[in-house]
């Protein structure tokens, strides 16, 4: 087993283990007009819950920003060639013991052969 290999099977078997940290959410791929329906998908991830985001030079605007750890994976997480930033979204709580509500991904943080890291609004 390679490197790779074993980087890409430890974002599955040990950053995302629900025994630990993560929890399940709900991938929503983004559908372009005429393309096939892709199906929403359960993955198992990390939420860094809302953090806050100053907007303007004055600080007068803030926007609460999360973070989201998921495998780099075509069906336990979400990959970087089907990512499509500004169309995708996710569902999670945005605070413990809040109902799951659905947030857009803004931006790829970073990505690795096992990890990508994602910023939801």
């Amino acid at each position: 087993m390679t490197l790779h290999d074993l980087i890409a099977a430890d974002a599955v078997t040990v950053f995302t283990s629900t025994d630990d940290f993560a929890e399940v959410i709900t991938y929503y791929p983004h559908r372009y007009y005429g393309e096939a329906a892709r199906d929403p998908r359960s993955i198992k991830a990390v939420v860094f819950r809302e953090q806050i985001q100053v907007l303007t030079q004055d600080g007068d605007t803030v926007a609460p920003v999360w973070q989201i750890h998921v495998a780099n994976h075509a069906t336990l997480g979400i990959t970087s060639e089907e990512l499509d930033l500004g169309g995708d979204q996710l569902e999670f709580p945005p605070r413990d013991g809040k109902p799951a509500e659905t947030r857009t991904i803004t931006q790829l943080i970073g990505q690795d052969h096992g990890m990508l890291i994602l910023e939801c609004r």
